[in-house]
């Protein structure tokens, strides 16, 4: 066996074990979509932002930036697992690259999840159209979230498509080229690892890491007992003072 031989079989070794990683990566997802309580998927994002106070997590620190917001604002809160997307500066060499990172996860992602790009540049480009949402509706994800921007947004409304992005913009990505799919990523100043959930409404994008979710159910039911107690003493005639202690 020759030198070329063996670097050819060693790359393509490689390329299986980041299949067969990202392969479970996906079925973390799958399992946390088809688990999630009623509590966590009737939550908004402030609910949840309140519920991380009350388990001792900062909110900020897994809250999106700002300037991401709703391009398509569905009027629903979307709460389901990541299936990450990884770009990169470079040049793409290999178009099967865009199958393998963009293509195929979207195809394989399970129900009830929602798509991260993460576009690996400060400078804004269409991370994706409409013909990819068309598919991902189709296969019952809820939603999309780049740190870039996005096209075809008439269709995307029309598909009921949720998509939170910093901008719209005409053109896809100069420069850059997919390197994974379901890994580690970062979206927003967030890291957000496949499977961690993330809620998205016209109030922002919070990310709850994967390990802490078997404790948010009970905080968000907390938190929304002592809302309501709040609420009926503020009907009641109660002063803020006294109804709503900070």
């Amino acid at each position: 066996m020759n030198k070329e031989d063996i670097t050819r079989r060693a790359l393509l070794g490689a390329g299986g074990v980041l299949v067969a990683a990202a392969a479970a990566e996906q079925a973390v997802a799958q399992s946390v979509a088809q688990s999630l309580p009623d509590g966590i998927k009737g939550a908004n994002v402030s609910l949840i932002a309140s519920a991380m106070g009350k388990m001792g997590l900062d909110p900020a620190k897994y809250s999106m930036t700002t300037d991401i917001k709703p391009l398509v604002d569905t009027g629903k809160t979307i709460i389901g697992p990541a299936v990450t997307c990884k770009w990169e500066l470079g040049k793409l060499d290999d178009v099967e690259d865009i199958n393998k990172y963009v293509y195929d996860p979207v195809d394989a992602a399970p129900k009830g999840s929602i798509w991260v790009i993460a576009s690996g540049t400060e400078e804004i480009y269409s991370m994706f159209g409409d013909i990819i949402t068309q598919a991902a509706k189709r296969n019952g994800m809820l939603g999309a979230v780049t740190d870039s921007g996005c096209r075809d947004i008439d269709e995307m409304k029309k598909q009921g498509f949720a998509v939170f992005a910093k901008s719209t913009i005409p053109f896809g990505p100069k420069g850059l080229k997919p390197t994974g799919a379901n890994v580690p990523v970062t979206c927003g100043g967030v890291t957000v690892n496949p499977g961690d959930l993330i809620a998205a409404d016209i109030d922002g994008v919070i990310v709850m890491p994967k390990e802490h979710l078997e404790n948010l159910n009970a905080a968000i039911a907390t938190h929304l007992a002592f809302e309501r107690d709040v609420r009926v003493k503020v009907d009641a005639g109660e002063s803020l003072r006294d109804a709503y202690p900070y």
